[in-house]
């Protein structure tokens, strides 16, 4: 759904005025995506979690701050704030396994958050939140507060280098 949807952009409104069951159905639709990038940012299946859900509670606490535009864009950049506020986690092998056991194929998913964990912090938030959560490079740019030629190089770096590690997991 994008935000020039008019069930989108009708829910979104009617959450933004107050209206609590459009935010919940706003929630239902975009918390996957949330929970995801929140979890590649910290690395993290709980502190990931954790993020997303202190993002909608402040989505929530702020939505007279909504300025229009793409509701889960809004929410994941709340994310991207909140995972800079001081939630970063580091993964350990027992939540790799617990990352590997939600997808389908558990060695891809064990080897791409290997890959992951290597770039560098700006590649992997980049990364996580234009290929993962699939906001524009000029959404992104604008939740990471970053020029958007800079986004555009984090992406197609970290896009490489993943390119690259999963090619020697795979040869492996």
């Amino acid at each position: 759904m994008s935000a020039t949807d008019p069930g989108e952009l009708d829910l979104t409104q009617a959450a933004m005025a107050g209206d609590q069951k459009a935010f919940g159905q706003l929630v239902a639709r975009h918390q996957a995506s949330v929970r995801a990038l929140s979890r590649r940012l910290t690395r993290s299946v709980s502190d990931g979690d954790d993020v997303a859900q202190a993002a909608f509670l402040t989505a929530w606490r702020r939505r007279s701050t909504w300025r229009g535009g793409s509701f889960r864009a809004w929410v994941c950049a709340i994310a991207y704030r909140e995972f800079l506020n001081g939630r970063r986690g580091e993964i350990s092998a027992a939540e790799i396994e617990d990352q590997a056991g939600v997808g389908d194929d558990t060695g891809e998913r064990v080897d791409l958050t290997r890959a992951m964990k290597d770039l560098d912090d700006g590649e992997r938030v980049a990364v996580s939140m234009c290929l993962g959560a699939g906001l524009s490079h000029g959404e992104c740019a604008l939740a990471m507060g970053a020029p958007l030629g800079t986004v555009k190089s984090w992406v197609l770096r970290g896009r490489a280098k993943l390119q690259k590690a999963l090619a020697a997991y795979e040869s492996a």
